[in-house]
């Protein structure tokens, strides 16, 4: 089975978005701010994704391994850099999010199994790089506030309160794909896909009341998955005009739920986060001390460790012409309670939950458990379990897809136990 391991780093860096050839009212016009002398500086936030199969202690990586790689072909060059001069590749072409994202791939990439690169700018700015043949992503991100309520078809009874009008701070991601210019490093002019999504989707929501004030709203519940395939409609054609696609629309109404509509029909993405706190031992009981140390390093110290642990469950499937919704939330939200927080929150993984006294409790392992426990009664729902994401720490986390995890069952995990290690 294939998992996918993230890996945090960071770096503090200056660029100048400068053509020498043009005047400095050129370059101005051009690249505005960004082109002021001596540059800008930013603190970058990097995340390496990285797949492969487990090996024989169930490793896909040995991430201490992978922290060193980074630092040697990355970070320890690029920290406290001016980046025009650091690397040739931005001498030819500048040095944007997009562009340093796509080099850091190929000098990642003889060293490291790489599936994806995402580079952050700021929180309000990323970019993704995901190897040759696939078009990068730039992802910029802003908010409105807004009221609505969950009717004209749904039941008071059912949905309670939502029924009622109630507000939001929303959040919106808006990703686009496109080609990197060989020469500025740009998919697209941010400044203008802002501008876009302002005047398309900000002023239009923003301090509005959704039911009442939009009037495609006005016999549409406006569930956050109609909402974002909402936007996403107003927003494809006039990025297209900016010559590159809008890829995905992601509406956040609260830290703990959001969708995603990438123009698929109907079909609509339901991603709720939530969270339990754990101790646990990295450590296999038929393996010695030395062994697991060997191994697993301090994880493997025989009073065990823990974490806040971050769930982030994805739902696939048709939004509900009806409803507006992909999934039934209320019952969503109490298969997760019933099928992992309330087993897992506050206890000792390896001796409280009777799974892993033989399976080592590592993020891997337990976000399978959970993808394989959580795949049958999402489906009695009418939905399908798309992604479980675990974040262990701020820099560790592990991606479980599910239909990448369908043919690993509980049963198989545990007649042969799986050793992993985050």
């Amino acid at each position: 089975m294939q998992c996918i391991v993230n890996r945090r780093d960071q770096f503090s860096a200056v660029g100048r978005y400068w053509f020498p050839e043009l005047s400095e009212i050129e370059n101005l016009e051009k690249f505005g701010a960004y082109s002021k002398f001596p540059g800008h500086g930013h603190n970058y936030v990097l995340f390496i994704s990285m797949i492969g199969e487990l090996d024989e202690y169930g490793m896909v990586l040995n991430l201490s391994d992978v922290k060193h790689v980074i630092k040697k072909e990355v970070t320890s060059q690029l920290d406290f850099s001016y980046l025009n001069d650091v690397w040739t590749e931005f001498q030819q072409t500048l040095p944007t999010t997009e562009n340093m994202a796509r080099v850091i791939w190929e000098r990642l990439a003889p060293h490291l199994p790489v599936v994806r690169v995402q580079l952050f700018e700021h929180p309000q700015l990323w970019a993704d790089y995901q190897g040759e043949g696939k078009q990068p992503n730039l992802t910029i991100r802003t908010h409105f506030s807004a009221a609505h309520r969950l009717a004209p078809n749904l039941s008071s009874d059912k949905y309670g309160r939502c029924t009622q009008t109630h507000g939001h701070n929303y959040h919106l991601e808006v990703t686009v794909a496109g080609e990197i210019d060989s020469r500025t490093g740009m998919i697209v002019d941010v400044a203008t896909l802002n501008r876009v999504v302002e005047d398309y989707v900000v002023k239009i929501f923003d301090h509005s009341c959704v039911n009442e004030d939009i009037p495609y709203f006005a016999d549409i519940v406006p569930t956050t998955e109609n909402i974002s395939r909402y936007i996403h409609g107003l927003l494809e054609s006039p990025i297209d005009g900016l010559g590159v696609k809008l890829s995905n629309v992601k509406l956040f109404e609260s830290h703990q739920l959001w969708a995603d509509y990438s123009g698929e029909g109907m079909e609509g993405y339901l991603s709720i986060s939530t969270h339990f706190s754990s101790a646990h031992r990295l450590a296999h009981p038929d393996l010695s001390l030395a062994k697991n140390t060997e191994i697993y390093g301090k994880c493997a110290r025989v009073n065990g460790h823990g974490h806040n642990y971050q769930l982030e469950v994805t739902i696939k499937g048709d939004i509900d012409s009806s409803t507006g919704m992909v999934i039934d939330l209320g019952a969503l939200n109490q298969i997760i309670t019933d099928y992992v927080i309330e087993p897992f929150d506050h206890t000792f993984l390896n001796k409280d939950v009777a799974f892993f006294n033989q399976v080592v409790p590592t993020a891997e392992n337990i976000a399978l458990y959970i993808s394989n426990t959580l795949r049958s009664p999402i489906q009695e729902l009418g939905a399908t379990l798309y992604k479980v994401k675990l974040v262990e720490s701020p820099n560790n986390a592990c991606e479980i897809y599910a239909a990448d995890s369908e043919s690993t069952s509980v049963n198989a995990a545990v007649s042969q136990p799986v050793l992993a290690i985050v």
